[in-house]
């Protein structure tokens, strides 16, 4: 199976063919060590840790732990270890390999996970050789990994929490209190994002697909997917769809108020240039305001 990779070795003297792109240099990714400004909560990230086997993987470090970006040479020299063209680049041999397309019947007995590869060698692009495993160094990023890092790079900001009446104020036992959050990109989505890596393209959209209120007196809490409604000036009535009603005063509460959370979930889907898809695990944020509900005096004579 590996002739075509020991003919590519004997054949190196016709280095004059070479049609391989020149070594490109390295982009570093982008800071990882802390969360965007404005973000209370992030992915921190380090999808890039070293193997420091035959295909190329960096070093160990002082600790002796992996690490560092994977670098790969060829007759000494670096070269890219990926290319958009050729594929990915094998130590061992000195060749790239990208998988065939399309892709043809398997050998007898072959394993269904396996798959044909084109290698380019320095004596240029030979026939296909099939692999029950991907060749060393062959080893496409992880979308999700690239999703993750996109999600990494946004800032997915709490509610804009609205009520009514005004937290300055007071509201009183038995009357509607309206309860919404402004919907804008940043605290309501949908905000996009995309990242790249070694020519597979991945695009997240994170959407508010919850609001849920909490109101701090022991009642149940309420969700509100659309956002809930919010006051007009002069209205009497409840919200038509995300309001409560308080039955007892806060007095008795810290501050001599309830303290009202609005919690938004965010859901992220993502897409990649490979065709996959997939949705990261629910994001959380929330949002606080304090408000003072006063008992009902009837005042007779």
């Amino acid at each position: 199976m590996l002739t075509r990779r020991l003919l590519g070795r004997v054949l190196a003297l016709a280095a004059a063919l070479v049609v391989l792109a020149a070594p490109t240099a390295a982009v570093a990714d982008p800071p990882i060590g802390e969360c965007p400004p404005g973000q209370d909560s992030c992915h921190i990230i380090d999808d890039d840790p070293g193997d420091g086997g035959d295909n190329g993987g960096g070093g160990g470090d002082d600790n002796g732990g992996g690490g560092g970006e994977r670098e790969c040479t060829r007759g000494g020299e670096p070269i890219a270890c990926y290319d958009p063209v050729f594929g990915w680049f094998n130590q061992s041999d000195e060749c790239y390999y990208r998988l065939t397309e399309p892709q043809l019947p398997p050998p007898p007995g072959a394993s269904e996970d396996g798959a044909w590869w084109t290698p380019t060698c320095l004596a240029g692009t030979l026939e296909p050789d099939w692999f029950d495993d991907p060749p060393v160094g062959a080893a496409p990023p992880d979308p999700e990994t690239l999703a993750r890092r996109a999600l990494a790079a946004v800032t997915l900001r709490k509610p804009d929490l609205q009520i009514k009446p005004d937290p300055n104020g007071a509201g009183l036992v038995g009357l509607p209190v309206w309860l919404w959050a402004n919907r804008a990109p940043e605290t309501w989505g949908p905000i996009s994002n995309s990242a790249e890596e070694a020519g597979l393209q991945v695009d997240i959209t994170a959407t508010v697909t919850n609001l849920r209120f909490d109101l701090g007196d022991g009642s149940p809490p309420i969700d509100c997917p659309s956002g809930g409604t919010p006051y007009p000036k002069g209205a009497t009535g409840p919200s038509p769809d995300c309001g409560h009603v308080f039955t007892k005063s806060s007095r008795q509460q810290p501050g001599q108020k309830f303290t009202i959370t609005a919690t938004t979930t965010w859901t992220v889907t993502w897409e990649s240039s490979g065709g996959e898809s997939g949705t990261i695990e629910p994001q959380i944020r929330e949002a606080e305001v304090a408000v003072r509900i006063n008992e009902l005096q009837v005042v007779t004579e």
